[in-house]
């Protein structure tokens, strides 16, 4: 019997991308306080997510639960979240970041024509800084 060699696709550009959360959002099954991190469109051959993480600008008085949704069209579906714990950030006390756990061998795949989006927990003034880096195929 004959063996085909596998033949794998790997991501073919690098990206990262940035979006800032201000707004709460506690309604899940149907979120209307979300910000665009990855575009659908420029997600035309599927993407792979190696981190994700999540910073704040100012003071968290509340731990908050930023989220990620995964977007198709206008509908929006929860497909994770992390807390961000309770911090004063300053000249001698870090922004406390909140690491989604991927990685090169732990990725989030997003489907071809998909994007993603985040939303926060709790308002925050300055805003919550949302971070994806990975590759597109």
């Amino acid at each position: 019997m004959t063996a085909t060699p596998n033949s794998a696709v790997l991501p073919q550009t690098p990206f990262s991308r940035t979006a800032i959360a201000t707004a709460a959002e506690t309604s899940f099954h149907s979120p209307t306080n979300m910000v665009d991190l990855l575009l659908a469109a420029d997600n035309t051959n599927g993407a792979r997510v190696s981190r994700l993480f999540a910073i704040p600008r100012a003071t968290i008085g509340t731990a908050n639960n930023v989220q990620l949704y995964e977007r198709n069209g206008s509908t929006y579906t929860l497909i994770d979240s992390v807390l961000l714990a309770t911090v004063t950030p300053g000249a001698s006390v870090a922004n406390a970041k909140a690491d989604f756990g991927y990685s090169e061998d732990a990725p989030l795949y997003v489907r071809a024509g998909y994007g993603l989006a985040v939303a926060i927990g709790v308002a925050v003034a300055n805003g919550v800084v949302v971070k994806a880096e990975g590759g597109l195929y």
